[in-house]
């Protein structure tokens, strides 16, 4: 079987994956300071609009975890999830424009959360967390034989020519 070039249909679909959840924590993000800056009649008629059952105890838990936040704890987690959501949306772009730097990026992220994703699975397992784990580190695996057998193919195509 032959092996597809640097930058193959497999690393545009890691691309759009980066891309996807940079979008989703953006998104997340707005709702978010739209949430706290309107009050509970607007989150009924949101959660309505999605045909979320504003009774759900899942949303419940969400809602009362976002308003029993401080200013100063809104403004933490705001900044963290947007820079998690730019590195995301660097790496996405960077991996669709076939950068290199952007597979080590990806690889050095991806892996330094495997730790963080697999103490959350014994905390609290559930199936979702178990297949994003399982992508993650798919992920980083075609990352690392990508850059490998990239580094190869360069160094195995310089020829040693002596000085006249």
């Amino acid at each position: 079987m032959a092996h597809e070039p640097h930058g193959g249909r497999l690393l545009r679909v890691i691309a759009v994956f980066k891309l996807v959840k940079a979008i989703v924590l953006f998104a997340s993000l707005v709702a978010v300071f739209n949430l706290v800056h309107h009050q509970e009649t607007s989150i009924f008629n949101w959660a309505l609009r999605l045909h979320v059952d504003p009774d759900n105890r899942y949303l419940g838990e969400i809602l009362a975890a976002i308003f029993s936040l401080d200013t100063k704890h809104l403004s933490i987690v705001a900044i963290g999830t947007g820079l998690y959501a730019v590195l995301f949306a660097v790496e996405g772009i960077g991996l669709w424009l076939k950068q290199r730097w952007a597979e080590y990026l990806s690889i050095i992220a991806t892996a330094g959360f495997i730790p963080i994703e697999c103490y959350e699975i014994l905390k609290n397992a559930s199936v979702h967390k178990g297949i994003l784990l399982a992508l993650n580190v798919a992920i980083v695996a075609y990352l690392i034989v990508d850059v490998r057998r990239s580094a190869t193919a360069v160094s195995s195509s310089h020829v040693w020519l002596p000085d006249n």
